[in-house]
């Protein structure tokens, strides 16, 4: 009995329903193995003081919100308006690595300035019912950001991307190895089952 999948989603899917807690160790070593990509963006990610002048602040995107790189699992089913059109999955990476926090997203994203507002006031939102004065403070903080860290990605992809063939390998033979576990559970399952078959046909 061997079970086919069609991608790490499904294979994680699985294991979760059938041990948990094998789930979780090979979560575990889904996070060690991508450390190393972790570790590559926190050298250049620029954090306190390092961030330009316009995070430095104690706000939502200030430098004091900064958090560190998250490593995670989505195995999110597709929505249904999309399972309509015969998605099964939404087109999210699988293992994700992303920052958690606004100021480093900003900073790492923030494109080039386009037809910037230097009067008026933006669009309300929490904590600014009336919005906030418009300067150009947005196309100055990119021209800094552009000048000091390049263009985007900044930080995130600029080093880890693409992946490197090694850590390709380790991917794929983890995944090979969850395969693997799976097609040992859904046996044990299989055994379990023709067993009681057996005891009620006896009866």
């Amino acid at each position: 009995m061997a079970v086919e999948v069609e991608g790490l989603k499904d294979t994680l899917r699985l294991l979760n329903k059938i041990d948990p807690t094998l789930r979780k160790e090979f979560g575990k070593r889904i996070r060690q193995l991508a450390q190393p990509m972790v570790d590559e963006i926190d050298k250049i990610r620029p954090t306190g003081d390092k961030l330009p002048r316009g995070f430095q602040h104690g706000g939502r995107t200030g430098a004091g919100a900064v958090k560190k790189i998250k490593i995670n699992t989505n195995t999110r089913r597709a929505r249904a308006r999309n399972i309509t059109a015969g998605v099964q999955y939404e087109t999210i990476g699988t293992v994700r690595v992303m920052t958690a926090d606004a100021a480093s997203a900003i900073a790492d994203m923030a494109g080039k300035p386009g037809n910037i507002s230097m009067t008026g006031r933006s669009r309300s939102y929490p904590g600014r019912p009336n919005g906030h004065a418009l300067n150009g403070q947005g196309a100055n903080m990119i021209r800094a950001l552009n000048k000091y860290h390049g263009a985007p990605s900044r930080f995130m992809w600029r080093n880890t991307d693409p992946i490197p063939n090694a850590m390709e390998r380790e991917f794929l033979d983890l995944i090979a190895e969850m395969e693997d576990e799976v097609n040992k559970e859904l046996m044990k399952i299989e055994s379990t089952a023709n067993e009681i078959r057996a005891l009620q046909r006896r009866r």
